[in-house]
Formats: C-alpha cells, sequence, structure tokens
C-alpha cells in the first residue's frame, strides 16, 4: 500500500465521522471528498457541504479539480460560531 492522504476532521464533522483523523487514498479532491462522504455517511456529507477545505493549509474549493497527492494533508473546518456578541 502506498502512502495515503491524511484527513484531519475538526468540530461538528470529528463529531460525524466518529474520529478525528482517518486516512484514504489519494486522487481527485472531488472524488476524495465523496469517498470520506460514503465512508461517513449522514450526517457527515451534510455538514462537509458548509466546510472549509484546507489542503496542505491552503483553502481549495470542494469542487476544484485539484490532486490529493500521496502523503498531503486535507483539513477539513466546519464554520466557527459563538463568541463574544456587540457591546
Amino acid at each position: 500500500m502506498g502512502v495515503a492522504v491524511r484527513v484531519r476532521m475538526f468540530a461538528a464533522l470529528r463529531e460525524a465521522a466518529g474520529t478525528g483523523e482517518a486516512e484514504i487514498d489519494s486522487g481527485p479532491l472531488p472524488g476524495v471528498l465523496a469517498a470520506l462522504c460514503s465512508a461517513y455517511g449522514e450526517p457527515f456529507a451534510t455538514r462537509l457541504t458548509i466546510c472549509t477545505v484546507l489542503l496542505d493549509g491552503s483553502a481549495v474549493r470542494p469542487n476544484e479539480a485539484v490532486m490529493v497527492a500521496d502523503g498531503a494533508e486535507l483539513a477539513l473546518l466546519p464554520p466557527v460560531s459563538g463568541g463574544a456578541g456587540a457591546e
């Protein structure tokens, strides 16, 4: 087996997947994300639609035709909510 892609999931996605990290085969980004959705089902797939996707630290659009190479890291970040209100 070759070097896999490391996937880090945070907050609601980690909760939906039941894990904060996974490894998956490399490939085009939309295919990698589809494979994660297949692996973790709902509500992971729904939550992923509103997430920021970082590929090796750079933001990419989930439907962008970029290659996720062996050894790459994907970070899936749900929107941040909460914080202090206006005073």
